[in-house]
């Protein structure tokens, strides 16, 4: 299974980038409230932040030889966070990517998201620390932002100002991923499709619960 959230990430260290738009706002989880207990932020375990996706895939099935569309729902939740040395780990089940390809149905994987400062990365590991981490996007970005690693990098992720934030796409050869965030929500639309082959994938965000504190 491919994970483009790790591939594309790993080709947007954004780390060192700043960007300039809006003020500061909990993006990927959602502003979700927490209680902080020494080192480990306890996530209240009756109403963790959760979010909850109607989604459309749409497939080439070989066996019929034609398109196939199929409606589900998928939900994308925080476990637990951690923080040490001014890095918080959010340790996620369910993240978008896991919808790019399967065969009978999705399973839920889990991924960790770093922030350090504005700074947002993929965690190698549900600890948090930077190393070896992939980074993602700095906030605040800004409408026609171009978020490259390097200036010899080929992908990189286009900021796009939409209705309710901004959209985060990145565009290789084979595929494209585009998550639009919210400022307040986190990830209110995942857009996943393949160049080739149908395999096209459109979760629009239905539910956002907070966590609580």
């Amino acid at each position: 299974m491919r994970d483009t959230g790790r591939r594309a990430a790993a080709a947007a260290r954004c780390g060192h980038h700043r960007l300039s738009g809006v003020r500061d706002v909990g993006l990927v989880v959602g502003a979700a409230s927490y209680r902080l207990s020494r080192r480990q932020i306890q996530l209240d375990g009756t109403r963790r932040p959760e979010w909850t996706y109607s989604v459309t895939v749409r497939r080439f099935d070989p066996e019929a030889d034609k398109e196939t569309t199929k409606q589900l729902e998928w939900t994308t939740e925080v476990l637990d966070a951690r923080e040490a040395n001014g890095v918080t780990a959010y340790r996620v089940k369910g993240w978008p990517t896991d919808l790019e390809e399967f065969e009978q149905a999705p399973v839920a994987t889990e991924k960790t998201i770093l922030r350090s400062g504005n700074h947002f990365l993929f965690g190698a590991s549900p600890e948090p620390i930077l190393d070896n981490a992939q980074g993602w996007f700095t906030w605040p970005v800004i409408d026609g932002q171009k978020i490259c690693p390097s200036a010899e990098m080929v992908y990189c992720w286009q900021v796009t100002a939409v209705e309710n934030g901004y959209a985060l796409k990145f565009y290789t050869g084979p595929d494209e991923s585009t998550f639009e965030l919210e400022p307040g929500t986190g990830v209110s639309r995942f857009h996943y499709s393949h160049h080739g082959t149908t395999n096209e994938v459109d979760a629009k965000l239905v539910t956002f619960t907070k966590g609580k504190s």
